[in-house]
């Protein structure tokens, strides 16, 4: 279903989905409460058309996006939201909302006042999103077949897209002690007593105890810097990640979280005032103190230089890599290059592979600890999972685990 209050942008965004083979636009609607008024007749009927997914537009007369997401999130939790926004600042915080609200993720409306290249620019972002939503549904429906397990149907004889999975903290999973491997990340063997891993997946192939911290400061055998990579679903799991961490750490954490221009600086607004960090968006040049938690500006890639022991970002507007920019391989790269030190790098919630040929640089150059979200408490497995096949990744957790795994390598909670 596509929801826009103006016409011209109903017809474009049908026309960009439809032309992603296996989506069909079932419906379109002017405001939210039309479109909730069909969804309810469409479910209360049984009929075969209806969405599992829909388009909704931010600014809408009768009532706008937020409020109709809300909606769609209580009374049809397995329908997939994809919010539609202009580009200004105050758009920017209502998506935030809507991205902790539930919806999926969001796409920009083109500047284009030419239809044609409106149509064009909107294709370029709407149909990655579409075409990866579709294989992860083949790939959970060749896992899942049964409907009942997974509350997802294909009502139209199309490929549905998959339900959201809720990002949640999931049950304790023992480790498989089978494929554990000696050591700590940096080549050294583990304290007599065991392994210091009580929970998550190990990923076989890998490492299987992370740094052994202790204290409120960085000891010898903690990490010295942290990267996180995201993408959809990801400006929630930060929310929670950092959160869950709890108060300053005495390292520095850069974060790559795909967006265009203007909404990291929302994120970084949003995630200061609900975890209570030093968070606060990239600037070119900057230098990076232990405890501050840096996002990269949407649009421009982030880099980090290690000029002696001090950090400073650069901010570059270079090709797209994976199609994203800011890319985390870009990131993850260079921190393989320029930093010397103990590296924890985090990747979570995301579609794509961005951050697998990092963690793979990361790994080549040294000393670096991998943690990969799980996929039961993914918005969408994509690039966890792009890390987990490599094996890359160290540790496989619920995303409420991994904020207090991060805290413990400073003694500040349980590892």
């Amino acid at each position: 279903m596509v929801v826009d209050d103006t016409i011209t942008y109903r017809m474009i965004m049908k026309k960009v989905a439809e032309s992603v083979p296996g989506i069909r636009v079932t419906a379109t609607a002017s405001n939210g409460k039309l479109a909730l008024d069909k969804i309810v007749s469409q479910f209360l009927s049984k009929d075969p058309e209806c969405p599992d997914v829909v388009l909704l537009d931010v600014e809408m007369p009768v009532m706008d996006g937020l409020k109709t997401l809300k909606e769609i999130n209580r009374q049809f939790p397995t329908v997939t939201v994809v919010m539609v926004s202009g580009s200004s600042r105050s758009n920017a915080n209502i998506i935030m909302e809507c991205l902790n609200a539930g919806a999926l993720d969001f796409i920009t409306k083109p500047m284009e006042s030419n239809v044609d290249q409106a149509r064009d620019a909107l294709h370029k972002d709407l149909e990655p999103i579409l075409t990866l939503l579709l294989k992860e549904c083949v790939e959970r429906e060749a896992k899942e077949p049964d409907v009942s397990q997974t509350g997802v149907e294909n009502k139209t004889g199309q490929v549905a897209v998959p339900e959201k999975v809720a990002i949640r903290g999931g049950p304790v999973v023992k480790s498989l002690s089978k494929t554990r491997v000696p050591g700590d990340g940096f080549g050294r063997l583990p304290p007599p007593g065991g392994q210091g891993v009580s929970r998550g997946i190990l990923v076989a192939g890998t490492v299987a105890t992370p740094f052994r911290g202790g204290g409120e400061v960085a000891s010898a055998d903690s990490p010295e810097l942290i990267l996180v990579g995201s993408s959809t679903g990801g400006p929630a799991a930060l929310t929670r990640l950092l959160g869950r961490i709890g108060s300053r750490l005495p390292v520095p954490m850069l974060i790559v979280q795909h967006m265009p221009p203007v909404f990291t600086a929302s994120l970084a607004a949003q995630l200061a005032r609900t975890s209570g960090l030093d968070v606060k968006e990239a600037q070119d040049g900057q230098w990076v103190e232990p405890g501050e938690v840096v996002i990269a500006q949407g649009g421009r890639h982030m880099t980090v230089i290690s000029e002696g022991k001090k950090l400073r970002i650069g901010l570059n507007d270079g090709p797209k890599v994976n199609e994203c920019r800011p890319a985390v391989d870009v990131l993850f790269m260079s921190a393989s290059v320029s930093f010397q030190g103990r590296i924890l790098a985090v990747i979570l919630t995301g579609m794509g592979r961005d951050g697998a040929n990092g963690v793979d640089a990361l790994k080549r150059s040294g000393h670096t600890y991998c943690i990969t979200q799980d996929q039961k408490t993914c918005v969408v497995y994509g690039m966890p999972r792009s890390v987990d096949e490599k094996g890359l990744s160290d540790l496989s957790l619920p995303l409420d685990e991994i904020g207090p795994r991060i805290a413990g390598f400073f003694g500040k909670g349980d590892r």
